[in-house]
């Protein structure tokens, strides 16, 4: 379903025209400069337009439209962390609404703004009356862009309140609100943004990614804009990296740390090139990602641990773990963070904090429902059935969080779900089985440059595996390589022969030269033949 058309807004050109006419314009005009200002970038322009537009609006006698301004001063004032000026003109409305001459109109947009205070001193019950007050009062007065803000309040307000549902369903509604063309582009915005936020925090991809090409193709069509550019390009990563773009992802993540000047932004930014660093092998660029993300505010948890995990050391991954379960309250990362700790639980063999961590998952699952979550926790489950010798009944869950991440479309997690199907396998007898599942992952994670992850996977695929030779942990494919190498051939020429990219077969390479320990092809070729490991053995 489109939301809106994909007409080409001129917010920069509109601004021009204006900001040369500011000291002649009228009401209407000012109002419409504050908005172009805004989405352009110049607030201190914006602001001085909404102010001049107000009062203008109130010589005029428009009191319905002076309120409108001041609300969205107070608006932009809060989103920019001004908490002072924006109590101020918060204030300003209020007593704005409560002269003799307020309309329907002002009614709507005083209940909208009790609401969003009641949910900033953290009284989610009450806001939920208050939101829904609002919008009947909005939609009574056919006031689009109040009734869409104030469902767009309402379905946080129920996520805070434990009502997940029937939050999900009202983000839904702002959605619909935004598809009928009544809404204006400065309220579709931050209602966009504000509820693919919500819906990424609490786990729901499936929504997420619907909404986030919506957001896009809106953004698309607002040139010069300037508040939810980086936002926008930010939501578009986290979706592609789940999606396996990866190389799209980093590059839409590094252009939002480039450009962005918003810290919470910026933070997330961060951690999310931090992310895709460290699923791609590149442990000294993950640190540093992850130093810039945690000197802005942001919590690097699991990144930090994980990152610990794939370099070895496990007391150093537990550590930071051990305070992120007590600390982090978004679902999202609630429950990546007790991923990563059953993950890590049972790398150190501790099963019992395996069994813990993998309940609290499955709880956070059940109270959120989303297919997500149910994937994360069916994987954690199958893992600590395997670990506890219980591998048949592993399969199931671990097939059901395979078919969760299929439906997801999420290659990088259903591969690594078909390692843990592949042990599972094994451990029953079924070696062919369990080598298919293992060949399946491989050739995702290959393809994905997932390094750490295909270092498991070989662990994982040469521990109990018989015949492999007099070699330190070679796998199958290695040892192909290694066998071509011997022969002289080049990277182009192995990756011709085996079906891979030259850049695989370049890992490959480098991964083999760690575990032999040599410094050069030379060399692995010489241990290649002093072993029996050379083409023709």
């Amino acid at each position: 379903m489109a939301i809106r058309g994909t007409a080409v807004v001129d917010w920069t050109g509109r601004f021009e025209q204006l900001a040369a006419r500011e000291a002649t314009l009228a009401g209407d005009e000012l109002d419409e400069l504050g908005q172009a200002a805004w989405f352009v970038g110049r607030d201190d322009v914006a602001q001085r337009a909404w102010e001049r537009a107000h009062l203008r609006y109130l010589d005029d006698g428009d009191l319905a439209a002076a309120v409108r301004c001041v609300f969205w001063l107070g608006f932009t004032l809060s989103e920019h962390g001004d908490a002072v000026r924006s109590g101020a003109w918060m204030g300003r409305l209020m007593e704005l609404c409560a002269r003799p001459a307020a309309s329907p109109a002002t009614d709507g947009v005083r209940a909208l703004c009790a609401g969003f205070g009641a949910f900033a001193r953290g009284e989610a019950a009450a806001s939920v009356r208050l939101y829904r007050d609002a919008i009947e009062k909005a939609d009574a007065a056919h006031d689009a862009d109040t009734a869409t803000l104030a469902t767009m309040g309402l379905g946080r307000a129920l996520l805070a309140d434990g009502r997940a549902g029937e939050a999900f369903e009202t983000f839904d509604g702002v959605m619909l609100r935004i598809a009928d063309g009544r809404v204006s582009d400065r309220a579709a915005g931050p209602a966009y943004c504000a509820v693919i936020a919500s819906l990424l925090a609490r786990g729901d991809i499936e929504r997420a990614r619907v909404w986030t090409r919506e957001l896009g193709d809106w953004c698309d069509a607002q040139r010069g804009l300037e508040p939810f550019r980086g936002e926008c390009t930010l939501h578009r990563a986290s979706v592609m990296q789940l999606g396996g773009e990866w190389p799209g992802a980093a590059s839409a993540a590094a252009q939002v740390c480039a450009t962005e000047e918003r810290t919470e932004t910026l933070a997330n930014a961060w951690y999310r090139v931090a992310d895709l660093d460290r699923m791609a092998g590149r442990p000294d660029a993950c640190r540093d990602a992850l130093r810039r993300a945690a000197a802005l505010g942001r919590d690097v948890q699991p990144g930090l641990a994980l990152l610990h995990r794939d370099t070895g050391d496990l007391a150093g991954a537990w550590a930071g773990l051990a305070t992120a379960r007590d600390t982090v309250v978004d679902p999202a990362t609630r429950s990546e963070v007790l991923a990563a700790a059953v993950w890590i639980a049972l790398d150190r063999g501790d099963v019992d904090e395996a069994r813990s961590a993998a309940a609290e998952l499955a709880a956070c699952a059940t109270e959120f429902d989303t297919l997500y979550l149910r994937g994360l926790s069916s994987r954690a489950d199958g893992e600590v059935a395997i670990a506890d010798g219980r591998p048949l009944g592993a399969l199931p869950l671990l097939r059901a969080a395979w078919a969760a991440w299929r439906r997801l479309d999420a290659p990088h997690e259903a591969a690594l779900t078909r390692v843990s199907i592949g042990v599972a396998l094994r451990a029953l007898g079924d070696d062919e089985g369990a080598e298919l599942e293992f060949d399946a992952a491989r050739g995702v994670l290959e393809g994905l440059g997932a390094i750490p992850d295909l270092a498991r996977l070989e662990r994982a695929a040469s521990a109990g595996a018989v015949g492999v030779g007099a070699d330190p942990g070679l796998s199958r494919r290695e040892r192909e390589v290694l066998a071509l190498v011997s022969r002289g051939w080049s990277n182009r020429r192995i990756a011709e022969h085996l079906f891979l990219s030259e850049r695989t077969v370049a890992r490959h390479v480098g991964s083999i030269l760690a575990k032999l320990g040599v410094p050069s092809r030379s060399a692995a070729t010489a241990y290649a033949f002093e072993h029996g490991l050379a083409a023709g053995h």
